[in-house]
């Protein structure tokens, strides 16, 4: 990451299907990104699974995944590099592969089943945080 660039923040599809129905944390988490605190960023991949959960669970909230990804710079995929294979399933290697390539700092989730056990880990490339958790400890 170059100097005077702002730290990135990697949004998962749970974190961006939370966000789409709303709350206070989500409010948190967007105001200071717009303040220019630090990127959200998301992948395609990531943005098919919630709009997709969205049509399926709620969709009357689908005209606010799109207000909420207007601060949302969606950046490429990629591959999953084989260090990922023993720490994740098949099916959430894309969202770490996409936040590690994108030099993210943190990758944010709501998924505690397969993400949780990575939280907190000092030898993987970002930091692996829940959105309150976020909150409370992340400082741009």
């Amino acid at each position: 990451m170059g100097a005077g660039l702002r730290p990135r923040v990697f949004l998962d599809a749970n974190v961006l299907f939370s966000a789409s129905v709303g709350g206070p944390v989500w409010d948190a988490i967007w105001s200071v990104a717009d303040a220019g605190g630090y990127e959200l960023v998301s992948s395609p991949f990531a943005l098919v699974e919630a709009r997709e959960n969205l049509k399926r669970k709620r969709p009357e909230t689908l005209g606010a995944l799109s207000k909420r990804l207007r601060s949302v710079r969606l950046v490429p995929e990629a591959e999953p590099e084989p260090w990922m294979t023993k720490l994740l399933p098949e099916k959430d290697r894309p969202i770490l592969a996409a936040a590690t390539a994108a030099v993210c700092r943190v990758l944010l989730t709501g998924d505690t089943r397969h993400f949780g056990r990575l939280t907190g880990r000092d030898d993987l490339p970002l930091r692996i945080l829940t959105p309150a958790r976020f909150v409370r400890a992340f400082r741009p």
